[in-house]
């Protein structure tokens, strides 16, 4: 079957290029269709590409939250757990070790707190974030004084970061937020140390304090709030894989307890995009494939006339034993072979035409945007020639098929 198919391909392609110029204004339908799809979906991918960076960078989208579960139900009520799971640095690292992804964990807490002015003895109102390092998520940028050091998240570590705003508060009518720098604050019965100043957001009108979570806990008087930890995956892909991952972790580890953790992840931004991008796919797919329709009666066309020269050559052979399967395995696949040029042509073009097309919108719109080429976009214009080869040649090739030998003899 196999070596019939592939002498009935080189027939195809000998015939081809007895007629190429001919074949190739049949196909002109084809070429375009293909190349309009090519370039659609390679636009269209690097528009999603750059959602999704462009999200990204806006969002945790590749970080999976995790907070221990301290009730359950009984009898439509929810009671608390007698022993909830303590989400502590050893068990995130074990986690993070066990996932067949690029990740890296980070255990957070915080709250707000009143603390006195070191010089006024005034209140001061902040809302203080504890974190093991490095930073991971989020981290803010420093412009005065230095970033928190591994050697900071340690027993006898008290280093912290503020904000401008703290800074501001803290120096009065002081000149440089710089003086706040080695300024010592008394923090839950404890004293801590200011080494670094970071950039208030925009709108942002709190003054917040970072530091590591060793420090926190060595302080006498730290409230006991609860741990949230970070799971950062390096792929958005990831996360969802990577979040079952997680809960099957879990659940392997405390099967005493029905549900361990609550694992979430912010993946409703990545589903609209995806949405939004597939409909947009099928609805110009649909367009342009009105166009690739017109080359499959182009194809047609060409069989036809193609059967119409060699009549007495399709009755000579059927006259010596030629079985109509064979010579309907033959115009298929000279059908699938003037598609498969076809698709090809509009491969080279389509790739070239999205490469233009990104060049064109990154000057213009000052973006960095690239056309991206999958390798489902290649699946797609592979299928797209099969199929049409298959649709439009059928009918030519049956006709062929069922050619009478005496009078297809007859006509030469």
């Amino acid at each position: 079957m196999l070596t019939s198919i592939r002498t009935a391909f080189a027939e195809a392609f000998q015939n081809l290029r007895n007629n190429f110029f001919q074949t190739l204004l049949s196909v002109l339908g084809i070429i375009i269709g293909v190349a309009a799809l090519v370039a659609m979906l390679a636009i269209i991918d690097g528009l999603e590409q750059m959602a999704r960076e462009g999200v990204a960078k806006n969002s945790s989208l590749e970080t999976v939250v995790l907070r221990a579960t301290t009730s359950r139900e009984v009898d439509g009520i929810r009671v608390p757990l007698e022993d909830p799971v303590a989400l502590q640095r050893g068990l995130i690292d074990s986690v993070v070790t066990a996932l067949p992804y690029p990740t890296n964990g980070q255990l957070v807490t915080g709250g707000s707190v009143l603390i006195n002015h070191p010089d006024t003895a005034t209140e001061l109102a902040i809302a203080y974030t504890a974190v093991t390092l490095p930073l991971t998520e989020d981290a803010p940028e420093i412009t005065i004084g230095r970033e928190l050091r591994a050697e900071d998240d340690t027993d006898g570590g008290t280093a912290m970061l503020i904000n401008d705003l703290f800074a501001r508060r803290l120096i009065g009518p002081a000149d440089s937020l710089a003086e706040a720098l080695g300024r010592r604050l008394q923090l839950f019965g404890g004293s801590v140390e200011i080494v670094g100043i970071a950039v208030t957001e925009e709108n942002e009108t709190t003054m917040m304090a970072i530091l590591p979570l060793a420090v926190l806990e060595n302080l006498p008087d730290a409230p006991q709030t609860p741990r949230v930890a970070m799971i950062n995956f390096d792929r958005v892909e990831d996360v969802t894989p990577g979040r079952d991952s997680i809960a099957g972790w879990f659940a392997a580890r405390f099967p005493e307890i029905e549900e361990p953790v609550q694992a979430r992840a912010n993946l409703e931004v990545v589903k609209q995009l995806e949405t939004g991008f597939t409909v947009f796919r099928f609805v110009m797919s649909f367009l342009i494939g009105i166009a690739v329709v017109v080359g499959g009666v182009g194809v047609m066309n060409v069989l036809l006339m193609s059967i119409a020269e060699r009549t007495p050559e399709i009755g000579v052979r059927k006259a010596v034993g030629a079985a109509p399967r064979r010579i309907l395995t033959q115009f298929l696949s000279e059908s699938v072979a003037i598609s498969t040029l076809g698709s090809l042509i509009g491969l080279i073009f389509g790739g070239l035409a999205a490469l233009a097309i990104a060049a064109i919108i990154s000057y213009v719109l000052e973006v960095d945007f690239h056309a991206v080429f999958t390798f489902r976009t290649l699946m797609i214009v592979f299928t797209v020639a099969i199929l049409t080869g298959i649709v439009f040649g059928t009918y030519p090739a049956r006709r062929a098929a069922r050619l009478d030998p005496v009078a297809a003899i007859q006509r030469s």
